[in-house]
């Protein structure tokens, strides 16, 4: 589940670097002078290296979110309303630039290019008010990645070994809370063998290898006092998203905060969710392990339970709850149900769908009945003694206690 190395040996097909890539090859030969000549020119063998790519637009209109989900309008009785007051979020632009921005800067590597799949992973990014209430709704139609990261110590005391020795697992999500309990995070003792390793290696270390180890070990020590202080949400158990960096925690009105409620569609399917975590500035839809496997069963972090841009995250923004904590499951249902009724409400037949909740405490086992029925009670024990059928017998009388009478009628 967890990222492995990768293959040894050098990719030497240019296939292999630009996976995601249409590529098209061309060589063009000219005629040159001498060959001791043009070997001491660099242009004359030389390649030159152009990416063409088409900018999308925003989606718009309710009739193209139809075709990607003709579920939505009776799902959402409001749809039309919601359309009618959306304008494209400043965001889609920024995420947009990003992409390219990201695109520009590892173009001379292809093992870092940016991959067709992922730069066309936002069909659009809305921003609407529902008039009659005055909701704001922030509507991120996407795919689903997975995130699976997070750790809290007071819900889950222990990990699996493949966690706790992962170099890529990240024990934090952005939404937190100070812990409420004195159990220690099981990732904390991991972090700090790291970072003794890190300080031992640093000992003996070359110096060109200094510089990269002293941000290892401050990253390291950043890490162990969160740890030390907050609890997270976890990927595994809990149902949230991630919004990117620049989209979330902004001064717009639209901006979603972490720990605000936000419901995602997929399907005729409504999955109550927190804004839980950020991600990439260029890269949107993302979703927990819990939320993709109940989405689909085979998802994992290497495999995205949705690959098409048919997923509606509709973002509440402003909703969190004033004290960040633990999730609260039926209040995320409740809650999700209120703002929805917001927007427009769930059309007839619909509904939430309802998360258990994996780490709350199990209730005690009943106690086990009595073989041959239930358990008496040492009340029912009085009762039962006391009925008058259930009196037993008095004692005969034995012959030195016999009152006279008895006697005398012996005698005759």
């Amino acid at each position: 589940m967890l990222p492995t190395r990768p293959a040894e040996g050098a990719m030497t097909h240019i296939y292999e670097l630009a996976r995601g890539l249409n590529l098209k090859t061309q060589v063009n030969f000219q005629p040159g002078t001498l060959a001791s000549r043009d070997r001491e020119t660099k242009s004359n063998y030389q390649m030159t290296l152009s990416l063409n790519v088409k900018q999308p637009k925003a989606l718009t209109k309710k009739e193209d979110m139809l075709k990607l989900n003709p579920k939505l309008e009776p799902m959402l009785p409001g749809l039309s309303t919601l359309f009618r007051h959306a304008r494209v979020s400043p965001y889609y632009g920024q995420v947009y630039v990003r992409k390219q921005t990201e695109i520009r800067k590892n173009l001379a590597s292809l093992l870092k290019l940016l991959d067709r799949h992922n730069y066309y992973d936002t069909e659009t990014i809305l921003e609407t008010t529902y008039p009659d209430t005055g909701r704001k709704l922030l509507w991120l139609q996407s795919e689903m990645d997975v995130v699976s990261d997070g750790s809290d110590g007071d819900r889950l005391a222990a990990m699996p070994d493949k966690i706790l020795k992962s170099s890529f697992y990240q024990p934090s999500t952005s939404y937190r809370w100070k812990k409420r309990t004195d159990k220690p995070n099981p990732l904390l003792n991991p972090w700090q063998q790291r970072l003794a390793s890190y300080k031992k290696t640093l000992e003996k270390a070359p110096a060109a290898e200094k510089t990269a180890l002293r941000r290892k070990i401050d990253h390291a020590e950043r890490v162990i006092e969160e740890l030390k202080r907050y609890s997270f949400l976890i990927s595994e158990y809990d149902p949230f998203i991630v919004v990117p960096l620049g989209v979330v925690n902004q001064s717009s009105p639209f901006s979603p905060q972490f720990g605000d409620y936000a419901v995602v569609i997929v399907g005729d399917k409504l999955y109550p969710a927190l804004v839980g975590d950020a991600g990439p500035r260029y890269k949107t839809g993302e979703g927990s392990l819990r939320l993709s496997r109940e989405i689909n069963p085979k998802a994992g972090p290497y495999s995205r339970p949705v690959s098409d841009l048919k997923v509606s995250y509709l973002i509440f923004p402003g909703s969190a709850e004033p004290e960040a904590g633990p999730p609260d499951y039926e209040k995320l249902t409740d809650r999700c149900r209120e703002l929805l009724n917001e927007i427009g409400g769930m059309g007839k037949g619909f509904k939430l769908h309802q998360w258990e909740d994996l780490l709350a405490p199990k209730p005690p086992p009943a106690p086990k009945p009595e073989s041959g029925g239930t358990a008496e009670t040492s009340a029912d024990k009085r009762k039962k003694e006391e009925a008058p059928g259930n009196k037993p017998a008095p004692a005969p009388a034995s012959p030195q206690t016999a009152p006279a009478s008895s006697a005398a009628k012996s005698a005759a």
